[in-house]
C-alpha cells in the first residue's frame, strides 16, 4: 500500500506537452518556431528561464527548442534554475528538453539504443516523439537512472543534459555546484593582486573573474576533461569562443588560486 501512495503521489497532476503543442495548431505553431528562431542567444534563454519560472510549460519548451537548435545544451539552458524540488511537469519539461538536444546534435545515437521504442522518441516525427516520452516518462514514476540507461547514453551525453543523468554525474555536479562559490571567491582574491593599469581596471578584472570561473566550471564536466573539450564547454556555456591553447593557460592559473582550498565535499581543483 505505501508503494502505491508513492507512485500516486509521483504521478500526481501529470499533463504530458504533446496535447497543448496541439491544441494550438500547425500553422500557429510554425509562426511561433519562427519568431523563436529570430531571437538572439541571451534573449532566449531569458526567456526561457522567466516561462520555467512562471510555469509557462508550452513557451520554455518552445525557448529551449530554439537554444537547443543553436547548440545550446539543456545544462546550459537550465544553468541556474534550481533543479530540486521540481514538480512532475518540470521535470517532464526537462526530460523533453533533454530528448530535443540529443534528437538534433546525437541523429545516429538511435543505432545504439536496444528498445524500439527508445528509438523512435530519438528519430520519430513530432507526433511519434510525443507518443514514446510520455510512454517512457511513464507519469514522472520511472526514475531518470533507468532512462539513461534504457537509451545508453555515454557521459558526455549526460552532461549534456539537465534531467538525464545518472547519480555518479548528479553526485560531481553538486560537488560542483556546492564548491563554486568558494571557488569564485579564490579567483577573485587572487586578481586583487594584479596591478590596476589603464589597460586593465576593475571591469577587466572582473571579465578575467568570470572567465576563469566558467573555465573552472567547464573543467569539472566529465572525469577527464582536456583543454579542447573545456573550450568547446565554454562556447557552449557562455556563447564565447576560445582557443584551446589560452583555456590551457587560463585553466594553470585557476589550478594556482584554487588549488589550496579546502572543500567539504572533498573535491579537489583540476
Amino acid at each position: 500500500m505505501a508503494g502505491q501512495s508513492l507512485v500516486a503521489d509521483a504521478a500526481q497532476g501529470f499533463a504530458p506537452l504533446g496535447p497543448l503543442l496541439r491544441a494550438v495548431g500547425p500553422s500557429k505553431l510554425y509562426e511561433a518556431r519562427r519568431r523563436v528562431l529570430s531571437l538572439r542567444r541571451d534573449e532566449l534563454l531569458d526567456h526561457y528561464r522567466l516561462a520555467f519560472a512562471a510555469g509557462q510549460r508550452m513557451r520554455a519548451f518552445l525557448m529551449a527548442e530554439g537554444l537547443a537548435l543553436r547548440g545550446v545544451p539543456p545544462f546550459v539552458i537550465h544553468d541556474g534554475l534550481t533543479s530540486g524540488s521540481l514538480d512532475v511537469n518540470q521535470r517532464y519539461g526537462l526530460f523533453l528538453i533533454d530528448l530535443v538536444w540529443l534528437r538534433h546534435q546525437y541523429p545516429e545515437h538511435a543505432d545504439v539504443v536496444r528498445y524500439q521504442r527508445g528509438k523512435a522518441m530519438l528519430t520519430g516525427a513530432e507526433a511519434v516523439f510525443h507518443r514514446e516520452a510520455e510512454f517512457a516518462f511513464y507519469r514522472g514514476i520511472r526514475p531518470a537512472w533507468k532512462l539513461v540507461g534504457s537509451l545508453s547514453l555515454t557521459e558526455r551525453q549526460q552532461w549534456d543534459c539537465a534531467w538525464l543523468r545518472s547519480a555518479p554525474i548528479k553526485r560531481r555536479a553538486a560537488a560542483t555546484n556546492a564548491a563554486s562559490g568558494s571557488v569564485r571567491e579564490a579567483l577573485q582574491r587572487e586578481l586583487r593582486k594584479v596591478r590596476r593599469t589603464a589597460t586593465f581596471g576593475e571591469a577587466e578584472a572582473e571579465a578575467a573573474i568570470h572567465r576563469r570561473h566558467a573555465l573552472w566550471l567547464c573543467s569539472r564536466i566529465g572525469s577527464t576533461v582536456g583543454p579542447t573539450e573545456v573550450a568547446e564547454r565554454y562556447e557552449q556555456l557562455t556563447g564565447l569562443s576560445i582557443t584551446r591553447q589560452a583555456a590551457a593557460q587560463q585553466l594553470e592559473k585557476v589550478r594556482a588560486a584554487v588549488g589550496k582550498i579546502e572543500m567539504s565535499s572533498g573535491l579537489q581543483a583540476r
